[in-house]
C-alpha cells in the first residue's frame, strides 16, 4: 500500500533514511515534527505487512513565478528486501497523482547520479527524460 507518511511513521522512517543515506543527524522527534508540520514536502510511503518498505520525497515549489508550482522529487528509497516489486515506480506515481490534485503541479523533476543507472532506468521507466544535466522531468 502506498500513502502519505503520518507522524507515528518517524521512528521506521528514520531507519530507512539510516538506511538510504547515512547518519543524517535528525532524530525520530525531528522527523515526526518535520511529517505534521511541512506543508512543502510530501512524504509518501510503501507499506507492506505493516512494515514499511520505501519511502519517496517531493518539494512543491511554491513561487509567484509560476501558474502551476513544479515539484522535485528528492528522495525515492526502497528497501533491498522489498525491490524489483514495482514499489519506487508506484511511489512516484502517487506523488505525482497527489501533487497534481492538490497543488495543480503539472511539472516533475528530479535529480540523480550519472553513474547511477539503476535509479535512471526507474525514472526513464516512468516517463521521466534525461536534461543535458542529468535532470529529468515528466509532465502529467
Amino acid at each position: 500500500m502506498i500513502r502519505l507518511a503520518t507522524p507515528q511513521d518517524a521512528p521506521q522512517l528514520y531507519q530507512l533514511n539510516e538506511q538510504f543515506n547515512g547518519p543524517s543527524g535528525s532524530t525520530v522527534e525531528a522527523m515526526a515534527n518535520a511529517l505534521a508540520g511541512n506543508s512543502q514536502e510530501i512524504v509518501a510511503v510503501a507499506q507492506e505487512d505493516g512494515l514499511l518498505a520505501g519511502f519517496a520525497c517531493a518539494q512543491v515549489k511554491r513561487s509567484f513565478c509560476y501558474e502551476s508550482p513544479p515539484v522535485e522529487v528528492t528522495e525515492l528509497f526502497v528497501s533491498p528486501a522489498y525491490r524489483r516489486r514495482g514499489l519506487g515506480l508506484a511511489l512516484l506515481a502517487f506523488l505525482e497523482s497527489h501533487c497534481a490534485g492538490v497543488f495543480g503541479a503539472g511539472e516533475f523533476t528530479l535529480l540523480t547520479g550519472r553513474s547511477n543507472f539503476p535509479a535512471q532506468g526507474l525514472y526513464q521507466k516512468a516517463g521521466y527524460a534525461p536534461t543535458d544535466e542529468l535532470m529529468m522531468e515528466k509532465e502529467i
